[in-house]
């Protein structure tokens, strides 16, 4: 398995970058790892480590910059590493995609390089993130910001078959992220989508609001991208703000320090299932190869922990199991919606709004 990594992807590379891969390759040896990136920076930071018989580069002489619209990326700049590495997917050359960059510049050149999957204009990001027993699905995360009934239904079917398939629950709940558990909560569109999913091929358990994700109340929970995004980064910011006020208190008392010393495994525990560099990354769905997203402030230790999630994608052929159930159920999933460049004399279907 070849699995393509965006070396100058993030707010620390390409040293975090090559110290992931570093530690992922001590822990697995059928990954073939293919870093992008300007070639004697890469080398700099490979040379820190143990020599990989199984990292090759590819050179990629330009830079995604701060001040970089996706445009001038998409036009301009075409020797980046993402650029590079989106392309080598796109041909197969290999098996899955990681990088830690600018997520908007990688959902905008995967659309324009890798391209949706027949029927989908627009794909979603798939994270999972801790519950109070075990982990759970939120879909979507931040890839498209507005949301239609079509992009629900089927953002559903896909978080549900992660969860199946991934995470290996059997009948996994379905839940609609609301600001209310009641049927007649939130705007048009989310009435109408909580009205179709009633009617759903999978368990439905109804409206969800965000103080409730975390307590076990659904195995997936479907939103659109712009509410999904700020859950994330809230929930992201409210971890990080509870670790540090419980070092700062432990900090304050003697008798502190010697609970703290008496607990430890306990707050180990608590602070890795409050930490995001444990679970990985985003996965883009919707899209013609195994795309990941991981956070640009990912430590080492996350983009080890982003390349062990990646590498389960293709090896559980993920993408056409979720690609079978929503054709199998096109019709709930566009529900009387079939757009005019959709349906046609060739079978074609689409999704897009």
């Amino acid at each position: 398995m070849k699995i393509g990594i965006d070396g100058m992807g993030g707010d620390f590379a390409p040293l975090n970058i090559v110290e992931g891969v570093s530690l992922a390759a001590r822990r697995v040896d059928d990954i073939e790892f293919v870093i992008y990136g300007p070639e004697n920076l890469l080398r700099r930071e490979l040379e820190k480590y143990p020599p990989m018989s199984n990292v090759s580069l590819v050179h990629a002489p330009e830079v995604v910059g701060m001040g970089d619209s996706v445009l001038s990326l998409l036009r301009r700049k075409r020797k980046t590493s993402l650029h590079l590495g989106l392309e080598d997917l796109a041909r197969g050359e290999v098996d899955a995609f990681l990088s830690a960059g600018n997520t908007a510049a990688v959902v905008a050149l995967s659309r324009k390089i890798v391209g949706t999957e027949e029927g989908i204009e627009r794909g979603a990001i798939l994270v999972v993130l801790p519950s109070m027993k075990g982990e759970f699905v939120m879909i979507d995360a931040g890839a498209n910001v507005y949301a239609k009934s079509p992009d629900y239904r089927r953002n559903a079917i896909i978080g549900k078959t992660f969860s199946q398939i991934i995470l290996g629950k059997k009948e996994p709940r379905v839940a609609l992220l609301n600001i209310g558990e009641e049927a007649s909560k939130g705007h048009k569109i989310l009435k109408e989508v909580h009205k179709s999913l009633q009617e759903a091929p999978f368990k439905f358990v109804g409206n969800v609001e965000s103080r409730e994700i975390f307590f076990n109340k659904a195995d997936v929970v479907v939103t659109d991208g712009f509410v999904g995004n700020i859950v994330l980064k809230l929930a992201e910011g409210l971890a990080e703000l509870f670790v540090r006020y419980l070092k700062d208190a432990l900090r304050e008392k003697f008798l502190y320090k010697m609970g703290f010393l008496l607990s430890r495994g306990a707050f180990k525990k608590l602070r890795d299932k409050l930490d995001y560099s444990e679970y990985g990354g985003g996965l883009l769905v919707g899209f013609k190869g195994n795309i990941v997203v991981a956070h640009g402030r990912s430590s080492g230790r996350a983009i080890e922990n982003a390349i062990l999630f990646t590498r389960r994608l293709p090896m559980s052929k993920f993408r056409e199991v979720w690609r079978q159930e929503v054709l199998k159920h096109i019709d709930w999933v566009e529900k009387g919606e079939r757009r005019k460049n959709g349906s046609n004399s060739n079978g074609t279907w689409s999704l897009a709004s």
